[in-house]
């Protein structure tokens, strides 16, 4: 917004602020939580932090982890959006290496699709070994397609140390032959199919997202807020082809009031998601929008 708007004196402490943060995450995530050899993350020289993926975080920890989301492990759909952080900052080099690096992990070559998890040292769990053709699979070509892009046309000196991700994208291009995108009622994943519908040549669910956005926009999901926040940044990325900006921007407002109430009078589980999420929503379309470089995907080329 700053560097839009010229004044380079405050988009340069914020893109200070950015790069430390980005160097605060590969510090923590992309490292082992301790020296505990069930900790240990397997190691990749050519990775900025010397190690495979980036863990999310969790209290609770064990070597193989579950197939649900109580114990740590490496969750695809927080390393896809990671990647996308990257490329819009900037740090297109680091993100084509941490992509290319655990690319192998998540990537189920014998049924072509990305397994949603697997352990922090990048293996897959028995139950999630198989993985095929899903919107992780999907989201992933969408990502990896745009690191590409902004390497090819990149200037920097440095660019040439990136290698290329086309390999990968052929794969993921593959995996996804005849592959249907679905849309669903529930907030958060409604949000993010109507934000990466945008990546896809003609949108093809715009009137399958527009046809439920009543139930995915429905202010008791402010239950769990991040995830209404989540369907919030769909819509306003995707506009009123999916939801009626009138009724995007009145829960704008209920959410803004609703943080406000609870910095004021209390605490709330998941406080920091909740904030970061309508942070980004009210910045939207931001760097989550489409821009002129990125390319669209075609599922029938």
């Amino acid at each position: 917004m700053y560097e839009i708007n010229d004044d380079k004196d405050k988009a340069n402490i914020y893109r200070r602020a950015c790069d430390k943060l980005i160097q605060t995450v590969h510090e923590c995530l992309g490292s082992p939580r301790s020296n505990d050899k069930d900790d240990a993350m397997k190691i990749d020289p050519s990775s900025p932090t010397g190690h495979v993926g980036r863990r999310i975080g969790k209290l609770d920890s064990r070597k193989i982890t579950d197939y649900g989301m109580e114990f740590d492990g490496q969750y695809w759909h927080y390393i896809d959006k990671w990647l996308l952080a990257l490329a819009r900052s900037g740090h297109v080099n680091e993100g084509i290496h941490i992509a290319k690096s655990c690319f192998p992990a998540f990537f189920d070559e014998g049924h072509g699709g990305i397994r949603w998890k697997v352990s922090v040292d990048s293996t897959a769990p028995p139950s999630l070994r198989r993985a095929g053709p899903s919107d992780d699979t999907l989201v992933g070509l969408i990502v990896f397609s745009i690191l590409e892009a902004d390497r090819v046309r990149s200037d920097d000196d440095n660019s040439d140390d990136a290698p290329s991700l086309s390999n990968e994208m052929q794969m993921l291009k593959s995996a996804l032959i005849g592959y249907k995108p679905r849309v669903t009622n529930d907030p958060l994943g409604w949000g993010l199919e109507a934000m990466y519908d945008q990546y896809l040549t003609g949108k093809p669910r715009t009137r399958m997202l527009a046809s439920i956005h009543e139930s995915a926009l429905h202010p008791s999901h402010l239950s769990l807020p991040f995830r209404l926040y989540g369907a919030m940044i769909g819509a306003r990325v995707a506009g009123e082809e999916v939801a009626p900006k009138a009724k995007v921007d009145g829960l704008v407002e209920m959410a803004l009031k609703y943080e406000e109430n609870i910095i004021e009078h209390g605490n709330e589980e998941h406080s920091s998601i909740n904030r970061v999420m309508l942070a980004v929503c009210l910045l939207c379309p931001g760097a989550v929008g489409k821009r002129a470089g990125d390319p669209t995907i075609s599922l029938n080329a």
